[in-house]
Formats: C-alpha cells, sequence, structure tokens
C-alpha cells in the first residue's frame, strides 16, 4: 500500500498543481491531517492490489452532483505514477468548495474515456511477457461524495479479474516433474475483453473468445510438482468439457477437461491442479491423460 497527500486549497476560480507523494511500503497512517498556512492536507490511504514502482493510475474527479460523476469535469484522466521515492502527477486540477466524486483505475491508458458510463477491462491473450501479465491486472477504487475534512480517507482498490495458478504434478510415464519443465501451455477460448460500470462497480459481461499463453517466467520445481504458471482472466464461467488448459510436452499433448462448470470471479486466485500421464499409445499429437484435475481458491498475496 501507499499514502497519497493531495493539498486542497478551498479556491473557486484558480487552478493549481495537485500534489502527490507516495510511500510505497507504508503501514501507517495519521490520524488527523496536516495543515500549512491557508491550505489543508488531506490523507489519503490506497491499498489493495500491490502496486509497484512504475505502475501508472488513472485518476477522474467531478464536482458532485445529483447523478453520480455527473457533475463538472475536475480531473480527466490525470496521471499518477508511482515512483522510486513516491508519486509523480502529470497536470494540474482545480478543486471547488464541495463535495466530488473521484475514481481510480489501473492501468492507465492515455486515451483512455468514460463510453456509456463504463471503463473498459482488458486482458492480453499473450501474457508471457511480464509488462502485459502485469496490466491485465485490472483494478479500481470509486469514491462518492467527499468532503475535505482533513480526516485520512481510505481508498481500497479492488481487482477486477480472476487468477489461474497452475500446479503440473508428474503421473504415469514421468519420473520426476524436472520434465515437466518444457512445457507449453495454452488456455484455449478464453474471454478477454469486459467493462466496469463506473456508477455501480459491476462487470459487464464479458466477450470476445481468443487462446491465452499465460506468464511462465516464475515457472519452478518445488515439492514434487510445476508450480509458477499464472493467468489473469476476465470474471466468466467455463463450461463442463471445456478445457481450462492445452498442454504440449515434446510429442505429448494433454488437454485438460473440466468435469463441472467452472465460474471465475474478480479478486480470487484460482489454483489449478494437473497430474499429466503420458499415453500408451504413441504417434503425432497424440492425446495424453489427467488423471487428476482439481481445483482450489487461496488468498492472492
Amino acid at each position: 500500500m501507499f499514502v497519497i497527500r493531495l493539498k486542497f486549497r478551498k479556491m473557486k476560480k484558480y487552478f493549481y498543481s495537485l500534489l502527490i507523494l507516495a510511500a510505497v511500503s507504508c503501514t501507517a497512517m495519521p490520524d488527523a491531517s496536516e495543515t500549512n498556512g491557508n491550505g489543508s492536507l488531506l490523507i489519503t490511504k490506497v491499498s489493495g492490489g500491490d502496486f509497484s514502482v512504475g505502475d501508472k493510475i488513472g485518476l477522474f474527479m467531478f464536482e458532485e452532483s445529483d447523478t453520480p460523476y455527473g457533475g463538472s469535469v475536475i480531473a480527466d484522466n490525470l496521471l499518477v505514477e508511482i515512483t522510486g521515492s513516491g508519486a509523480s502527477l502529470d497536470g494540474t486540477v482545480f478543486f471547488p468548495d464541495s463535495r466530488v466524486d473521484m475514481f481510480a483505475y489501473y492501468p492507465y491508458w492515455d486515451d483512455s474515456y468514460i463510453l456509456d458510463n463504463f471503463l473498459s477491462v482488458y486482458t492480453y491473450e499473450d501474457q508471457r511477457p511480464l509488462e502485459q501479465y502485469r496490466e491485465s491486472e485490472h483494478k479500481f477504487v470509486k469514491f462518492l461524495g467527499y468532503e475535505n475534512t482533513g480526516k485520512p480517507v481510505e481508498l481500497a482498490f479492488e481487482r477486477l479479474v480472476g487468477r489461474l495458478s497452475f500446479e503440473l504434478i508428474p503421473g504415469d510415464g514421468f519420473s520426476s516433474a524436472d520434465e515437466l519443465m518444457d512445457c507449453e501451455i495454452v488456455i484455449p477460448n478464453i474471454k478477454y475483453n469486459s467493462g466496469i460500470f463506473i456508477e455501480t462497480g459491476e462487470l459487464k459481461e464479458p466477450e470476445g473468445n481468443r487462446d491465452f499463453f499465460p506468464y511462465v517466467d516464475e515457472m519452478a520445481v518445488a515439492d514434487g510438482k510445476v508450480s509458477g504458471i499464472y493467468a489473469m482472466i476476465v470474471p466468466q464461467r467455463l463450461p463442463k468439457g471445456a478445457s481450462i488448459a492445452n498442454i504440449r510436452i515434446g510429442d505429448d499433448v494433454f488437454r485438460c477437461i473440466l468435469d463441472n462448470d467452472f465460474t471465475i470471479c474478480k479478486g480470487v486466485n484460482y489454483t489449478v491442479s494437473l497430474t499429466l500421464e503420458k499415453s500408451a499409445t504413441k504417434g503425432p499429437d497424440a492425446v495424453c491423460g489427467v488423471s487428476r484435475l482439481s481445483i482450489s481458491e487461496s488468498p492472492w498475496e
């Protein structure tokens, strides 16, 4: 988590810089605001989502109105970037002497805009590059009717996607888990595009099917199995009989078929354990067996 300090002066007719400082690993939050002349210092703790140096966040602010986010725009997709010494802000804002509605999202898109009152939630189909894997982990926070009272306010980001964490376990035909390291894994026919309604925080029905390539740079053998294979997935339901992964190891192909419907929810890590067994029948693209497929939920660290 990190702490953002927003310095507000109550002005109705003038622009001024909105200053942001941040401590990436900060755990304490003051009990009261600081003051500096005629300006007050709003202490805002931002948590959730494991932000890192270099992450870019988009910030929108509106004057409060009868409709959420229906007032005049104060900050229009303002860029906040986490740095080694804090956070940098690109631009200036005008803060009125009234309540405001605000929301922030990750990852930042410079051409992001509100369309039909929702923002896009898009995951890359090729998540092997670290940047594309991390930027598939969409995060969001909204705050309605804020009045600058000088007291700390927490903005808790939530994750908008689910994560699949694969474990590969050697079965018949393998002598050790090391033989599974040279694998190619594809998650077939996954929906990749959704959106979040900014008024309610609810997600749209996902759409657009593609084959996914998960992030594998942390793949390693431990406790007799291969782990460290991850994929960010927008919330969706995979039907019984669908393949949750197609895995190739040398000439052997493993299709991992679901025995039941599987619903992927936002903010949940799913550990998918697969025990792979070689087929007795050899030949090009011979389909091998998965003797055990289990899915469990675990904390997303």
